[in-house]
């Protein structure tokens, strides 16, 4: 079974847990950014499906990272970003859209992710700005 769906908007990485203290205890909690984020990648799926996961199930799956083309690019500059010959090597790095992905899925579409046995992931620039993944499912 495959599911594809895309998350509208520039890529954004998982930022680190905030802690903060109060009447001399401290206190971790996660940036309002990342989890409105990841309630947007809860939602984007929910769209596509509303699916039941399955435990023990290994998964695999391919997330492709369109970022936005710098404004300030010249023509030239412009069209080799659109076909792939200049790639962005810029933040977020992948590690961290790639965590806030995952972690944004667990319980939605699988149980955990460490469900997951096989990933891939790409960093292209696009017009249209966005995150776009597939979950191919495995027996």
């Amino acid at each position: 079974m495959k599911i594809k769906f895309t998350i509208q908007g520039d890529p954004r990485g998982k930022e680190r847990p905030r802690v903060c203290f109060k009447h001399g205890k401290s206190f971790a909690y996660t940036p309002q950014r990342t989890s409105e984020y990841e309630e947007n990648i809860r939602r984007s799926f929910k769209k596509i499906i509303n699916h039941k996961f399955e435990r023990n199930i290994p998964l695999g799956i391919i997330i492709t990272a369109y970022y936005p083309i710098p404004r300030h690019s010249s023509m030239k500059i412009s069209k080799a970003m659109e076909n792939d010959e200049i790639l962005p090597t810029k933040k977020p790095d992948c590690d961290n859209v790639i965590k806030i992905i995952l972690d944004a899925l667990n319980k939605v579409c699988y149980e955990d992710d460490a469900q997951i046995c096989n990933l891939k992931f790409e960093k292209h620039y696009s017009n249209m700005p966005s995150v776009g993944g597939r979950n191919l499912r495995y027996r």
